[in-house]
């Protein structure tokens, strides 16, 4: 598969290499996988990603399958500051996934939509639609709640889409490689340099972040 990763660059080169550094900062990066990675210079943000008309109808026609994990991930910033990039860039996505062709969508959402109230005692799950945003107190998640019913509403006009709900993602599994400025890594790294946890009675999720990887791909390529 040829792969196009919007990224926020000045130019193509300076794209590429701040792809590579990101990949490698993980060790990820093989050179073998250069003339399949290819940057698209845009913007979330912006009217169709930032790109010119020509990139744009460019990238209509020739992707086949969309993953949207983009999203900016701030537990202090309010809704308002969040809505830009998170909701409005999802909307983008999915005009991008209807344009020209149809094009599968697949969609990482949070499990956080369900931190209304209304679920606490109850179980849910894959397919059950987060309809209660009461009770929901975090910018973040209020976002990723918004943009989750936008998916589904595309999903009942039609489009072909895929939702998944990872909890915390932790670093690698073997290898341990982590986005050391992610909150659950900081938040560890507090508890053992103070030699304290918080006392709550409460249960905390963690899935390393190979294994979330490898079973979006894995889903998404079956029938």
């Amino acid at each position: 598969a040829t792969l196009y990763c919007l990224v926020r660059s000045s130019d193509q080169q300076s794209g590429k290499q701040r792809n590579i550094q990101n990949l490698n900062s993980y060790h990820l990066w093989q050179d073998r996988h250069a003339p399949r990675i290819i940057p698209v210079i845009g913007n979330l943000c912006e009217p169709h990603l930032g790109l010119a008309n020509h990139q744009y109808e460019h990238l209509s026609e020739c992707i086949d399958i969309i993953y949207h994990s983009a999203a900016v991930l701030n537990f202090v910033y309010p809704y308002s500051r969040l809505k830009l990039t998170n909701i409005f860039g999802t909307q983008e996505i999915l005009r991008l996934a209807c344009r020209k062709k149809t094009k599968f969508l697949h969609y990482v959402s949070t499990d956080a939509v369900f931190d209304s109230s209304k679920y606490y005692d109850t179980q849910v799950v894959e397919t059950t639609p987060p309809d209660c945003i009461e009770g929901i107190d975090l910018g973040y998640t209020q976002t990723k709640w918004v943009s989750e019913r936008l998916v589904q509403v595309a999903r009942e006009r039609g489009l072909p889409v895929s939702i998944y709900r990872p909890p915390l993602i932790t670093g690698h599994s073997r290898f341990g490689a982590w986005n050391t400025e992610d909150f659950t890594c900081l938040f560890l790294k507090g508890c053992v340099e103070l030699g304290a946890i918080p006392a709550i009675d409460a249960r905390v999720t963690f899935v390393p972040v190979d294994y979330v990887a490898s079973a979006i791909v894995a889903l998404s390529q079956k029938d």
